[in-house]
């Protein structure tokens, strides 16, 4: 797997880096993360210069320059041309080559710590940069974390469509997928609360997420009580886990719930009492989400310079930490209240914009199909 630097618009593998200018970058790392699937000229334009106006010619020069500045990596991919219709990017599969630390159980048991200590502090980049080099370095295989590094990079269709997950956590990140990518909380409130009741083979952690899931789908759906009575439910249960990023989960749905009750003081202690937790943990996925909702916390308050800056800082904390799913949460949410609470038709629209383009690049529409349909037959 390349890795791709969108602060330096650098592509690297193996130690080697390529210099991409920025709207090369935009292009290779939009094909190559929708990688096998054909797109038109049209499509590339709206994808890459969705604000500029462009001539078809723009994408094959920039398409000519990519291939050529790629050329070096062409054991690993190639850029095809699609007569009548387009460009599509092909990755080649590479073998894992022998290694005797592929036969060592304590370095496996290393780097699954390795991998859960980034998991914990929210470090999705570090985490698929060690995936982009596991061969090279010789890295075990951890059933848990080859899926989950597909959640995390946006691979939702290989996990809808793949065999090889757990039967109730194949429903569960089917579940989590349906939430992420449309904006009607209440569509995906009865699976996730079917998992909790039939799922009781899930890990206790697995039953949480789904639990503080479930919470925020309520309160999205304004079913507040409920919201209460299902935090109120769990409370000590999230406390015993002594765990910094599921603390800081309920404290952000703690915050939603203030907001929608109008608890003003409330909200602003728990947005203390959650910055306070993630100044000694510093888990910037939970940071994001923590700034997207005191940014609606500001709106609130009628800070409407303040909270755009603050609701921009959290969408850029959380595009950093590379946890598509995150991002999508999160735009998600701000939506959501922009839609419904605040007249800011500027940053709606905005904020639209990116959504659209991430629904053509992950392909919403077919992806709500594929786990609407996975869900409804085997639960």
């Amino acid at each position: 797997m390349i890795h791709l630097d969108q602060h330096t618009y650098q592509a690297a593998f193996a130690g080697e880096s390529i210099q991409l200018l920025p709207k090369e970058f935009a292009l290779f790392r939009f094909l190559y993360e929708n990688a096998g699937r054909s797109f038109s000229r049209d499509e590339l334009l709206e994808a890459v210069w969705p604000l500029e106006a462009p001539s078809d010619r723009t994408v094959d020069d920039h398409i000519y320059r990519v291939r050529k500045k790629m050329a070096k990596w062409s054991h690993l991919l190639r850029v095809e041309t699609i007569r009548g219709q387009g460009y599509k990017l092909i990755r080649h599969a590479k073998k894992q080559q022998d290694s005797p630390l592929l036969e060592d159980e304590q370095f496996a048991v290393d780097i699954n710590r390795i991998l859960s200590k980034y998991h914990g502090l929210g470090m999705g980049a570090a985490m698929q940069l060690l995936a982009t080099h596991r061969d090279i370095l010789s890295l075990p295989g951890d059933p848990y974390y080859d899926t989950y590094l597909h959640f995390v990079r946006g691979d939702f269709e290989w996990i809808l469509t793949t065999d090889s997950i757990n039967y109730w956590q194949k429903l569960s990140y089917a579940a989590f997928i349906h939430a992420t990518i449309q904006l009607q909380p209440q569509a995906s409130l009865r699976y996730f609360e079917r998992l909790i009741t039939e799922g009781d083979m899930l890990s206790r952690e697995w039953q949480y997420d789904l639990r503080i899931n479930v919470i925020f789908h309520l309160l999205k759906s304004g079913m507040l009580v409920k919201a209460q009575q299902e935090l109120d439910a769990i409370r000590q249960n999230i406390a015993d886990l002594n765990s910094p990023s599921f603390t800081a989960n309920f404290l952000i749905k703690e915050i939603h719930l203030q907001l929608q009750e109008g608890q003003m003081d409330a909200a602003a202690f728990t947005i203390q009492e959650c910055e306070n937790l993630l100044a000694q943990h510093p888990i910037q996925r939970e940071r994001g989400a923590l700034l997207v909702v005191k940014a609606l916390f500001l709106y609130q308050q009628g800070s409407i310079a303040s909270a755009r800056q603050t609701l921009d800082e959290g969408m850029e904390t959380t595009r950093h930490t590379q946890f598509i799913p995150h991002l999508l949460t999160n735009l998600n949410t701000a939506l959501l209240y922009l839609r419904t609470h605040v007249r800011d038709e500027t940053y709606r629209l905005k904020y639209e914009r990116q959504w659209d383009l991430l629904a053509i690049q992950y392909r919403f529409d077919e992806l709500l199909v594929k786990a609407e349909h996975l869900l409804v037959n085997l639960l």
